[in-house]
């Protein structure tokens, strides 16, 4: 990560975004935690103790051109520091090749235009994703055993959820004040 960060440093400064010499980069998880849809975080270095930006990757991703994508978008954090994902984030972003939902920026073809060199360079991600949801038997995904069950009144359409346990064996009516209507629910919808 260190190598990528050190050869995208001539693109920053070709669309005037200086990166800061303090940068760490690493896979590992968010501040949100495994099971989280965070995929990118950049720590500012006045939360450091020792004065460095942090960048965390989560380590999902297996992709080397993904992860550096993601490293891109949190590297424009670090240039801008306390820019969020405002008009001046926007600019780099673009600038650097990066495209969509600026929260949730992706590698677009301008990116892969200096990108790709250097990934060449650096060679091959040495990782492999890690599986951060819980398995059940057998490797498989874990399966969910309190569903919510979606009911609806035959009448007026008043909707809700509800644990099975509620309603096996159970004619239900409608919790509407108004209406009292006969509930049809789960595989009878």
């Amino acid at each position: 990560m260190q190598l990528f960060i050190e050869g995208a440093r001539p693109n920053f400064e070709r669309v005037g975004a200086t990166l800061p010499n303090n940068i760490r980069a690493s896979i590992g998880f968010t501040s949100k935690g495994a099971r989280s849809n965070t995929i990118g975080e950049c720590w500012n270095k006045r939360l450091s103790e020792d004065d460095c930006f942090e960048i965390f990757i989560a380590p999902i991703e297996k992709d080397g051109a993904r992860i550096a994508d993601i490293l891109t978008h949190e590297l424009v954090h670090a240039a801008l520091s306390d820019a969020g994902h405002g008009k001046e984030f926007r600019r780099v972003a673009t600038s650097l090749g990066l495209c969509g939902k600026m929260t949730a920026t992706e590698a677009g073809p301008g990116w892969f235009e200096w990108a790709q060199p250097l990934l060449d360079y650096i060679g091959p991600y040495p990782g492999s994703a890690l599986e951060t949801q819980p398995t059940g038997k057998g490797g498989g995904k874990k399966k969910q055993t309190t569903r919510q069950i979606k009911c609806e009144c035959l009448e007026c359409g008043f909707i809700f959820r509800a644990s099975n346990i509620w309603l096996e064996g159970r004619t239900l009516r409608c919790p509407n004040a108004i209406c009292n209507g006969k509930i049809k629910h789960g595989s009878r919808l």
